[in-house]
């Protein structure tokens, strides 16, 4: 007979992507001067290693997009790709880090002498390439966000949001990402950061389409109320149309409920006629009218 511990696998491994579990990440408010105690596994026991093929594949999937985007930096060694890519915006800079370091990974997972390990709760990656000791050491969280930078910059072409939209959730991950990463080196040695204009809550959002509104000089005032005016608890994405165009604002946009017209077309949604979103989104805001005084039945 199965376990509870078995079946709670099972489910998750057939139907994890129905489920919004709790993301549980170190943090560290002081130097820490003793660890927590930890029990022994079986001495015969195997080292569980995290979802590397997930990695290889998000690396592939990455430099398979960068290269069809730059059909000029095609032959060119992976090193020479990462200085030839752009560096115009935000995005396109947060996309070249995240590239490069997905590179350290690859190039350990393909040459002989490349060593991935699990050491005390951190993944350990390592090789020598082109006379350069390669290396990084993470959590394995930081793997998981590594692999999900790259789904969601995937994703992002076939969805409505900005540009602006899409630099500062990607920006939120490459922050996160940082974060896991304890170690690495490779020929630049140090990795670039950013400063973050914009801290996104990329966990969850929440999409409101009837949002109140007003002009207010060269302001666009947004009708929030006392419930909801906290960020932190609700990020939510307001869907406004605003002179016959849809335009996409994160809440974290906005100050005290306010944005400049002139910042407006930063927030403008992707879509052929500028009004329509995709049929898939009907799901999403789908609902019917309860008419007050009536009963929910």
């Amino acid at each position: 007979m199965l376990s509870h511990d078995d079946l709670a696998k099972d489910f998750a491994a057939c139907f994890g992507r129905r489920h919004h579990l709790p993301e549980y990440r170190q943090v560290e408010f002081c130097s820490k001067k003793k660890k927590l105690s930890f029990g022994t596994s079986e001495p015969d026991a195997p080292i569980q290693l995290p979802g590397l093929l997930a990695t290889e594949m998000a690396f592939s999937l990455l430099e398979g997009l960068l290269t069809s985007a730059h059909p000029d930096i095609e032959d060119l060694p992976s090193w020479k790709k990462y200085l030839a890519l752009p560096r115009r915006s935000g995005l396109d800079k947060v996309v070249a880090e995240v590239y490069r370091i997905l590179r350290v990974c690859h190039l350990a997972w393909a040459l002989p002498d490349g060593h991935i390990e699990l050491d005390d709760g951190l993944v350990r990656i390592r090789c020598v390439h082109g006379r350069c000791a390669q290396f990084i050491t993470l959590s394995t969280m930081g793997l998981e966000l590594l692999e999900s930078f790259v789904l969601f910059y995937l994703d992002s072409f076939n969805q409505p949001h900005g540009q602006a939209y899409v630099e500062a959730m990607l920006a939120q991950y490459f922050t996160d990402i940082v974060a896991e990463i304890k170690g690495f080196n490779d020929e630049d040695r140090i990795l670039y950061q950013f400063n973050q204009t914009l801290p996104m809550n990329r966990h969850f959002r929440f999409d409101n389409d009837n949002p109140g509104f007003r002009i207010d000089g060269e302001q666009l005032c947004i009708e929030i109320g006392k419930r909801f005016a906290d960020p932190a608890r609700y990020p939510v994405d307001f869907y406004l149309v605003f002179d016959n165009v849809l335009h996409i604002i994160p809440v974290e946009a906005l100050k005290e409920g306010r944005l400049a017209l002139n910042r407006l077309p930063l927030w403008r949604a992707r879509m052929a006629d500028g009004v329509h979103l995709p049929e898939r989104f009907r799901a999403r805001f789908g609902r019917e009218v309860n008419v007050v005084g009536l009963p929910m039945t």
